[in-house]
């Protein structure tokens, strides 16, 4: 497509089960950090029959793995895991395993508190000593949260003190199987029955003594007869034209990685949608859909202000520019052009105009190596060949090469 000159505890809660990520408020509505985690006991969807299945483990034993991974595989069934910091460094290759096969790693904190009984100081203590062994082993939560005994995860002050650590998710559950009590199969499958709904998140517990991998299969058997698929944590915590983007984007393969927060307005004064992810972004609004912004871009217009700013809304995911050699994303009140030897910069209004009007990237100029800032008498932007100036006082641009 041609570029255009845009400017311008165990057991059910039954009442808790039905909340669906609105626990927590999420981030406020200018498109800045969530001062609290969300809370997802199901998923965003809750009118479509599908379940997401979860395992959570501690250290005392390390269960089946690989047993769990050919069913979830054969199944072709992502799955989170809430994994304790303990349990990986005892078990670092088994985590490894359930990692490298794509499922969800949830931190579980380090050694399973009661979090409700911590300070702050010591509950970012459980999630930095968490974090930091899973990346001894190659891999991170992405802010994912899942509280220890259910303990607290609707705690309006633990939820503030993850928000204030990066995590921005508290990925709850709908019911748990109770197989880590050692209930029979049969016990399993009726839970199953009883408490699953539209959006479920299905917590089970993956040790030597838990009985739910013996009876998975049956599980998933039993949720299919029930007219349920599955759906990944990835895709749990999106929806709408925003999770549509995600989806065409490919998800957690995508540029983006893994969602770190749920969906909340993208201005103060609620116009549009934003979500983070691990690497970028992903705006909607009305008039243009849904676009996403990464990388180097990415940062350069988050320090410009994002939806908030001049530039406004993607208007544009990111794409190769012309000569294979930059990227470029364009937005409501200009374009942010990136290259390895110049970094990220946006042009916008009267000097964009002309720049555009001489060949962008492949003229003379090359990109650009400043924003646009004031001189006297009008504004500037450089660029590797020269610089494009406007002066106030009459409209007009003029070049200036090097």
């Amino acid at each position: 497509m041609a570029r255009q000159r845009i400017w311008g505890a165990g057991g059910v809660l039954a009442a808790v089960a039905l909340l669906v990520g609105t626990l927590a408020p999420g981030a406020a509505a200018n498109d800045v950090a969530p001062a609290s985690a969300r809370v997802f006991t199901r998923a965003y969807d809750t009118s479509t029959k599908v379940v997401t299945l979860t395992f959570d483990a501690d250290w005392w034993s390390p269960g089946d793995p690989a047993t769990v991974l050919r069913i979830l595989r054969d199944n072709g069934i992502t799955a989170g895991f809430g994994l304790t910091g303990r349990y990986v460094d005892r078990y670092p290759d088994r985590a490894r395993q359930l990692l490298a096969a794509g499922h969800k790693l949830i931190n579980h904190s380090y050694d399973h508190p009661y979090f409700t009984d911590l300070t702050q100081a010591q509950r970012w203590s459980q999630l930095d000593r968490a974090e930091a062994v899973y990346n001894r082993i190659g891999y991170t939560s992405a802010g994912w949260f899942r509280a220890p005994y259910r303990d607290g995860y609707l705690n309006a002050g633990v939820n503030r003190d993850l928000a204030l650590r990066g995590y921005y998710l508290s990925y709850d559950w709908t019911f748990d199987t109770t197989g880590y009590q050692g209930a029979s199969t049969a016990t399993i499958l009726s839970r199953v029955r009883q408490y699953t709904v539209p959006g479920a998140t299905i917590v089970m517990h993956l040790s030597n003594e838990s009985t739910d991998t013996a009876a998975l299969p049956q599980i998933i058997s039993t949720l299919r007869g029930m007219g349920y698929g599955f759906t990944s944590p990835y895709r749990s915590v999106t929806r709408g034209a925003i999770g549509a983007k995600y989806a065409a984007l490919g998800a957690r393969n995508s540029v983006l990685g893994a969602p770190r927060t749920g969906e909340t307005s993208a201005t103060a004064g609620g116009a549009g949608a934003v979500q983070w992810f691990q690497h970028g972004r992903i705006y909607w609004n009305s008039a243009i859909g849904a676009r996403e912004v990464h990388g180097a871009i990415m940062s350069k217009y988050a320090g410009l202000g994002t939806v908030n700013g001049f530039l406004g809304f993607p208007r544009t995911d990111e794409r190769r520019c012309p000569d294979g050699i930059g990227r470029y994303g364009q937005f409501q009140g200009g374009s942010a052009y990136w290259s390895p030897s110049t970094g990220a910069h946006e042009v916008h209004g009267a000097i964009l105009t002309r720049w555009a009007s001489l060949g962008w990237e492949r003229s003379r100029l090359g990109y650009p190596v400043s924003d646009e800032y004031a001189v006297s008498g009008g504004r500037r932007s450089d660029f590797q060949g020269g610089a494009i100036i406007w002066t106030a006082a009459t409209g007009t641009t003029r070049v200036i090469y090097a």
